[in-house]
């Protein structure tokens, strides 16, 4: 290997490092890492304690520009057999009508970004209080019962290393 291709590698080498890194099997969006676990169905809280094993937490999403690339990844790897929903972070099992996100506690109000399906969050039957994201509605967010078994998207930082400095 010459000079000049070894520097090339160092420089490459320092811009992966300085862009941040995702875990294993998880593609990143701007700050955040994403994978949609798409052979397990969970309860919402089995879902969430799985994320928590991958050093992530349910996908938080708070823009449209976060929500677009969510439904691409999720269109891309949906297939016949799974469940309709996949589990997102949202809950109002704190205080029944008040939708927050359990990772930062922010609320989900009509000030923040919100996509719910038209008449949802609707509560309906026996307490839905668990938010998904509806394959079927393309992607619209759902509040359903947590005890539902679906399938889940997980978030995690983008982690930076330290820079190589040559």
């Amino acid at each position: 290997m010459n000079t000049q291709s070894f520097h090339v590698l160092v420089i490459l080498a320092a811009i992966a490092t300085v862009y941040g890194d995702c875990p294993n099997g998880f593609l990143q969006h701007d700050e955040s890492c994403y994978k949609f676990f798409h052979s397990t169905r969970a309860t919402w809280a089995e879902a969430m304690m799985y994320c928590q094993l991958f050093k992530s937490h349910l996908a938080v999403i708070e823009s449209e520009r976060e929500q677009n690339f969510v439904e691409g990844l999720l269109r891309r790897e949906y297939h016949q057999g799974l469940p309709d929903g996949c589990w997102i972070d949202g809950t109002d099992a704190l205080v029944e009508g008040e939708w927050i996100w359990t990772t930062n506690g922010n609320p989900i109000t009509s000030e923040s970004y919100q996509k719910w399906f038209p008449g949802e969050p609707n509560s309906k039957g026996t307490g839905e209080d668990c938010m998904d994201l509806l394959h079927h509605e393309n992607y619209n967010w759902n509040d359903e019962s947590c005890e539902a078994m679906n399938n889940f998207l997980c978030e995690a930082s983008a982690t930076t290393g330290n820079m190589i400095v040559g």
